[in-house]
């Protein structure tokens, strides 16, 4: 595993397209892990505008969903999701977590196995909160812990 820490947001802004970029570039079929936040919004704007990526192979996984939300509510993730990246680019977007889905845990293990079938995550992008938070995962939590309701 890599991992590339970025101080701040603008060195974010510039290491993780081009990382991504060329990732896609060597495998076109990657499993995609994407986060939200506000420095995801300029990291996806420069890759729809400046990469010129083909998003149409690559399946992307998002890394968190508020439970109750639709996807077409304004603060749902992938509400998020398809007005800052989806709606710009050539991907599938079927594959995300369901917020009203009837029963939250098995909606969890289900999009776990789903992951796991695809062969699991090639390039997860994350940005890591002032507290130490990665989505809903909040410091302290389980290393072992996979998706959570």
């Amino acid at each position: 595993m890599k991992i590339i820490l970025c101080i701040t947001a603008q060195a974010a802004y510039e290491v993780a397209p081009n990382v991504l970029t060329r990732h896609i570039r060597k495998k076109p079929s990657s499993i995609v892990g994407l986060a939200t936040g506000r420095t995801m919004e300029a990291i996806y704007k420069i890759l729809y505008l400046q990469n010129g990526l083909n998003f149409s192979d690559i399946t992307t996984f998002n890394l968190d969903e508020y439970v109750g939300l639709s996807c077409t509510d304004t603060h749902s993730y992938r509400y998020y999701m398809q007005q800052h990246l989806f709606d710009l680019v050539n991907t599938r977007t079927d594959l995300y977590p369901n917020g009203v889905a009837s029963f939250p845990e098995a909606e969890t293990q289900a999009y776990e196995e789903i992951i796991t079938a695809k062969g699991g995550i090639d390039l997860q992008l994350l940005g890591i909160g002032e507290n130490g938070h990665i989505g809903f995962n909040e410091p302290l939590s389980s290393l072992m812990s996979l998706t959570m309701p």
